[in-house]
């Protein structure tokens, strides 16, 4: 085994094939998740777990859940993972700064070292431990705990203090939104006028339209009409929502993220927050009254 020990809260989509990488890394370790159904295989594979993180050692907790709030929640709230003793938290969700910051300080008050490491990189880098991790805090502590990081994440980088974690996490996915949506508009017009979609994101992919959702999610969840990239449109719509609070907080003039905002809102209220982010596809197709016709999934790179 190696040190140090982890508690690991939150086994959702991110948060089960990243703790299934540090088990296979060789730390001990106990999971936490409030759906009981997703515990038994660390069971079986002789990891602690519980509902109640309190219950549950770990040196280390690492938190991986939907907002700050869930983080405050998981740590002070009743059976919180600081009702023991505890070396330091990670924080690997895409929380707010604000939020981010409070926990922070709670923390320090203990004398409990604390990071916020968001992760980018989706679920297929999630299983392959190549996600993209941002580091906020102190440059000395992430060197404490590189190592367990990079047991999940193959780029490991310390972008500022607390807090610049998640704010770089919050500004990536608001990029990476907003080429979603341009893309899929881009497709949907140009398959009405008469070009073929796979054409169109072969040429793309060679050209100055390139990004992530022309390489990544439209070859795997757009075209062949699986939508099942592993992301919530409610989550998506959330971290636009922290990136635009981000420019006002900041008095910056950004009407793109205000806009891409009100855009992924709008379709997590259509299609449902559990939605994959990939079906914002059908709410323009149904804009438009045309659909795509679907396309056998072609060979594409890890997301």
């Amino acid at each position: 085994m190696i040190e140090p020990s982890v508690l690991f809260v939150g086994l959702g989509n991110m948060g089960g094939p990243m703790s299934a990488r540090i088990a296979a890394a060789g730390y001990p370790l106990a999971v936490s998740d409030l759906r009981s159904e997703l515990l038994g295989p660390y069971a079986q594979r002789g990891a602690q777990t519980g509902t109640r993180p309190s219950e549950l050692h770990g040196d280390v907790v690492i938190t991986m859940l939907p907002t700050d709030a869930n983080v405050a929640d998981a740590l002070f709230g009743e059976a919180g993972a600081m009702e023991r003793s505890r070396r330091a938290v990670i924080d690997m969700s895409s929380s707010a700064p604000r939020g981010t910051l409070a926990i922070a300080a709670r923390l320090a008050e203990r004398g409990v070292a604390f990071l916020d490491v968001p992760v980018s990189g989706g679920v297929p880098r999630a299983k392959i431990g190549e996600l993209t991790a941002m580091a906020g805090g102190d440059a000395a502590t992430l060197e404490s705990y590189r190592p367990l990081l990079e047991s999940m994440c193959a780029n490991v980088r310390l972008v500022g203090a607390v807090g610049a974690g998640v704010t770089m996490k919050a500004l990536n996915n608001f990029l990476s939104a907003s080429a979603l949506w341009a893309s899929c508009e881009a497709l949907v017009a140009g398959a009405k006028a008469g070009l073929d979609p796979q054409t169109m994101i072969d040429v793309w992919s060679m050209s100055t339209a390139r990004s992530h959702a022309v390489d990544v999610k439209i070859p795997k969840a757009v075209l062949p009409r699986t939508f099942d990239y592993g992301f919530a449109l409610g989550l998506m719509a959330k971290d636009l929502g922290i990136a635009a609070g981000i420019a006002r907080q900041n008095d910056v003039a950004a009407p793109m993220i205000a806009q891409t905002h009100a855009a992924f809102a709008l379709a997590a209220d259509a299609l449902g927050e559990a939605a994959d982010l990939t079906t914002i596809l059908t709410l323009i197709e149904r804009w438009s009254a045309f659909a795509l016709p679907a396309t056998t999934e072609k060979e594409h790179p890890p997301s």
